[in-house]
């Protein structure tokens, strides 16, 4: 006989989950039992809603289901605040919470609350199992639910009671149980490929809006080739960084009102035929919804009906895989000379306009511009390096000036839910599933006070993350925002002079405090071979202003 948990944990280990996260609680005390005696690592985060965030993060960086767990009551609502990225960003994180004895829930027990009520906002799917066999059968359909078709997060509650109670007879999990997603590639219909196909032909300035989506269904070659072979030039939301190679001609930065290259926003406004690939054409990619021309073309794929052709009417709406979607245009699209000198055009617009800011790239001011700090991690990382970035001033100076060098994931930033609290922890859950790549947090002082407790995690699990906070004594895009609006500050401002280095070192990491910008470069070097938990906490101007759109 085994126990209900050791049937869960089963599952994981089916399904090619190798780490789990989470927040130990005796209600879950089973279901711990069951790890201990199996191959999945489980870390231990200083909050459950660190722990989500880690699990987003993993599930991101592995391509396979990122797991959480945590208390009924307070851990579920924790857990909530990390699973609200997640759910935005259609990222597949499946959370277990652990409840109190069926018996006695409702009569006032501890850490009691509705748990299914308190994650549904956040979640595709919930369940309250009540049974041993139902409990594993919820996990096991909540694996699938969160990988198939659409990613999404998931929850199942587990009272005590069950997680002790032995399963019948020998259970063993369905063969068919996968945690790695999309677990299936629907194709593009042969008539739209064709629309798509006879647009691009006509069109003589066609331009690609690429998303995440292009990220979550693996489709960052495809796009490449789809470009390459049709000389079309390529523009990405925030997270869409990466969707192709940022160094290639064809690549002309992202789009949008924040952390924007204005030769893709030029580019997109005087389109002729505008291609959105996996992406939600959203508030901040469209200016407002200002930005694409409201009299051109437009094809729009996506496989999340929801999105597909919200925001703007598609002349083709393709509900389909992204992947099989671009590999049939690639495989049928034609070259165009004067589409290829236009790339040529648009090419060197964009190294001039990013050589408009090499006096900030440069620059040995003191304190240091944060356009110094983007230009040595241009320098510094090497290309197959993850840079995950907050949300506000950090993620729009990174957004406008860093550059992935390869296509795939190489950045990352919390725009699932515009949190500056997710950095570091989804940074602790990318290293842990590619223990083998350079990973840098680039946080504010705003951003990294949420979770700095999560650095003495990133020690124990030796996870040798790289954290770069760029420090401005204050919430940076708030104050900007008061001032350029109203014209007041209003609690903007922390303790001067507060030492995140000295923090980190108090919870066991290596750190610098730096204000010397030529200290950079070298100092990000140094704990990039270090493998070791380095912070570096670097002082910055507060009045740099990155390229917004108000």
């Amino acid at each position: 006989m085994s126990r209900t948990t050791d049937g869960i944990v089963s599952l994981f280990e089916a399904a090619g989950v190798e780490t789990v996260f989470g927040f130990p609680c005796e209600q879950m005390d089973p279901y711990y039992a069951s790890l201990s005696e199996s191959d999945v690592r489980h870390v231990l985060a200083r909050s459950e809603a660190s722990a989500a965030l880690m699990a987003d993060g993993y599930a991101r960086a592995a391509r396979t289901l990122g797991v959480v767990d945590g208390v009924s009551g307070p851990g579920a609502a924790y857990i909530g605040a990390g699973l609200a990225e997640a759910s935005g960003a259609s990222s597949p994180v499946l959370a277990l919470t652990g409840g109190n004895d069926l018996e006695n829930r409702g009569n006032g027990v501890i850490q009691d609350g509705d748990n299914e009520a308190i994650l549904d906002p956040f979640t595709l799917s919930t369940a309250d199992a009540e049974t041993p066999e139902r409990a594993v059968e919820a996990v096991e359909n909540a694996i699938r639910r969160s990988t198939a078709g659409v990613p999404g997060p998931t929850h199942v509650n587990l009272p005590e009671d069950v997680m002790r109670a032995d399963l019948p007879g020998d259970h063993e999990p369905r063969g068919d149980v996968d945690g790695t997603y999309p677990t299936s590639r629907p194709e593009p219909s042969a008539e739209a490929v064709a629309d798509t196909l006879d647009l691009l032909e006509a069109a003589e300035r066609p331009v690609v809006v690429a998303g995440e989506g292009i990220h979550r269904a693996d489709a960052n070659e495809t796009l490449s080739a789809f470009a390459e072979a049709a000389d079309v030039p390529v523009v990405t939301s925030m997270n869409g960084k990466g969707a192709v190679a940022e160094t290639v001609p064809y690549a002309l930065g992202v789009v949008g009102r924040w952390g924007f290259c204005q030769v893709a926003n030029d580019a997109v406004a005087d389109a002729d035929l505008v291609l959105g690939f996996g992406t939600r054409f959203g508030e901040l990619t469209s200016v407002g919804w200002s930005l694409v021309p409201e009299d051109v073309p437009l094809v729009h794929v996506d496989l999340d009906p929801a999105w597909l052709g919200r925001n703007y009417e598609p002349t083709v709406a393709v509900r389909a895989d992204l992947r099989a979607t671009l590999e049939a245009l690639a495989e049928s699209a034609e070259g165009d000379s004067a589409r290829a000198e236009r790339i040529e055009s648009l090419a060197a617009d964009r190294r001039e306009w990013r050589e408009s800011f090499h006096g900030d790239f440069t620059s040995d001011a003191e304190p240091v511009k944060p356009q110094r700090v983007m230009h040595e991690l241009n320098e510094r990382l090497p290309a197959e390096a993850i840079l995950v970035s907050a949300t506000s001033l950090p993620g729009f100076f990174s957004g406008a000036f860093y550059e992935t060098e390869r296509a795939g994931l190489g950045y990352l930033q919390a725009r699932g839910s515009d949190g500056i609290n997710v950095c570091l922890p989804q940074a602790l859950g990318v290293q842990a599933a590619r223990p083998d790549t350079p990973v840098v947090a680039l946080s504010g002082d705003g951003g990294i006070g949420y979770h700095i407790a999560d650095l003495e995690t990133a020690v124990r699990e030796d996870l040798p993350l790289t954290v770069l906070v760029t420090n401005n004594d204050s919430l940076g895009s708030s104050k900007m925002s008061q001032l350029g609006t109203y014209n007041f500050d209003l609690s903007t401002d922390f303790h001067a002079g507060v030492d995140y280095a000295q923090v980190a070192r108090g919870l066991g990491c290596e750190a610098e405090r730096i204000t010397d910008p030529d200290r950079v470069g070298p100092a990000l070097s140094a704990a990039l071979d270090s493998n070791s938990v380095t912070v570096l906490d670097v002082q910055v101007d507060p009045y740099a202003a990155p390229p917004v759109l108000v």
